[in-house]
């Protein structure tokens, strides 16, 4: 039996004319792939052959990442097919050059989305007043959010998602409608490479300050909390197991 020829195999018709940023042998690595599952667990891959990196970065940056009905990973030693359906996030650790997924296109205008080194302070009124200040200096078709983004395997992580504001207001609010229908969510890792969420697995998102439009069907509500999934507290655990 013959191996595929790349130790990182995905399933799928990978699209032509991608545009990517040229590839500098001299300065690309390695790239390490964690794919995080409903299920709470999170499996781990490796890639050091920049070719082999480059070739799944380009397939990864495909918008049908998660319409395929399975992610296949393989090497000369083993094989792994996982459900897409199953993914919340796949994270694409690397130096190498990403494909240019960002920023996204929009009806509102372009966005883009980068992931957030550190947690929201504790002081969060401060942080808020902080970032209106930030958009009053910005231009006024530009708009900053922090967001907060929850799966179904309580993945979460914050993002700073940056506006250019250039549609009408339907078009905002058709932007913000839709959020949960768009294929994937591309962002950059703080660290380097990018992350893609499955819009289909998100249980939540928070967005703050407030976006200026907002849709029609929005209710008027204080955010309070979010409690833990209720299967996870010690009670259940406890009343599960008598």
């Amino acid at each position: 039996m013959r191996w595929p020829d790349t130790t990182t195999t995905l399933q799928s018709t990978e699209r032509k004319n991608i545009k990517t940023r040229a590839l500098d042998m001299k300065h690309a690595t390695d790239l390490t792939l964690e794919v995080r599952s409903t299920d709470g667990m999170a499996a781990g891959f490796y890639q050091p052959d920049a070719e082999r990196v480059a070739k799944a970065l380009r397939f990864l940056a495909s918008p049908r990442l998660f319409v395929e009905p399975q992610l296949t990973l393989a090497s000369e030693h083993w094989v792994t097919l996982i459900a897409t359906r199953t993914i919340d996030v796949i994270l694409a650790r690397t130096k190498a050059p990403a494909p240019q997924v960002l920023p996204l296109k929009s009806p509102a205008g372009l966005i883009d989305i980068s992931e957030v080194a550190n947690s929201v302070p504790k002081d969060e009124e401060s942080f808020l007043l902080g970032e209106m200040r930030r958009n009053d200096a910005e231009p006024t078709d530009s708009r900053s959010f922090r967001v907060e983004v929850h799966t179904v395997g309580l993945w979460s992580t914050i993002l700073d998602v940056r506006a250019q504001l250039r549609g009408t207001v339907l078009d905002r609010r058709q932007t913000f409608a839709h959020i949960f229908q768009v294929p994937v969510i591309p962002f950059k890792l703080c660290t380097g490479g990018i992350g893609f969420i499955n819009p289909s697995n998100l249980i939540r998102v928070t967005a703050y300050p407030a976006p200026d439009s907002l849709p029609e069907t929005a209710l008027a509500m204080e955010f309070l909390r979010w409690n833990p999934f209720p299967a996870k507290t010690a009670a259940n655990l406890t009343a599960i197991h008598s």
